[in-house]
């Protein structure tokens, strides 16, 4: 659990953790990277044909048909550290 002052400040700075591509079950990336796949959008390539979608660790689809899941071991990481109040759920 975080030092309690810590998360006094966190709180009075507004601070959140938003739901985004790396949290993503469907995400696929190398640790680190920006960028990497979802595997849940396909699209046709003019040259290639389909491939998964390119996608940013830091960007979000609208969690239309439930496309948005976090992953779990992510999502304990998250509860370990205390910062489960900060999600911002889409």
């Amino acid at each position: 659990m975080p030092d309690p002052n810590k998360l006094a400040i966190l709180r009075m700075n507004n601070y959140v953790v938003r739901e985004v591509c790396g949290l993503c079950q469907h995400f696929r990336g190398s640790p680190g990277a920006n960028f990497g796949s979802c595997n849940i959008f396909i699209y046709t390539h003019k040259k290639h044909g389909p491939r998964q979608l390119s996608v940013s660790r830091y960007g979000r689809c609208s969690g239309i048909d439930g496309a948005f899941e976090m992953n779990k071991k992510k999502q304990a990481d998250i509860d370990r550290s205390g910062f489960t109040e900060f999600v911002e759920k889409l």
